[in-house]
């Protein structure tokens, strides 16, 4: 079982969808942390990128390159032009759907009056707002 130390926040929010998505056994701990960390057993994780990577190597699943998804899993704010560019003819950041997705999700979700101005942006908005599992890694931040 994770023990989930959950901020205020697009980074914990980040964190939820990466937990749900993988399926993984987690509690949301009562107190909350200025950044997310995570507890398993003895071994504390602490910041969404250590987490995501950790997360992704321990289900091997939704783990794009390390060196190339640095960039997008450490943005904050991420620019919306740069999204822009990477998505063009790609459903997802990388083409396929990874922590980078889930990394950036959040953050984006909070400027949705700006996405008229990105459709390739608006449309992955769209695509993983419709996922349950996101949905509910949105809302896990609020248990």
């Amino acid at each position: 079982m994770i023990e989930f130390h959950a901020g205020i926040g697009p980074d914990s929010q980040a964190v939820g969808i990466a937990l749900e998505e993988m399926f993984l056994d987690y509690v949301v701990a009562p107190a909350r942390a200025p950044i997310p960390v995570t507890v398993v057993g003895n071994a504390r994780l602490p910041g969404l990128n250590n987490i995501l990577l950790a997360l992704a190597r321990k289900t091997n699943h939704f783990l794009p390159d390390a060196t190339l998804a640095a960039p997008w899993i450490g943005k904050t704010p991420p620019a919306l032009d740069e999204l822009e560019k990477q998505l063009d003819g790609r459903d997802f950041i990388f083409g396929v759907y990874t922590i980078a997705d889930m990394a950036m999700y959040p953050q984006i979700a909070t400027q949705r009056d700006k996405l008229a101005h990105f459709p390739n942006v608006a449309r992955w908005e769209r695509r993983l707002s419709l996922r349950p599992e996101v949905g509910r890694g949105m809302g896990a931040v609020s248990r």
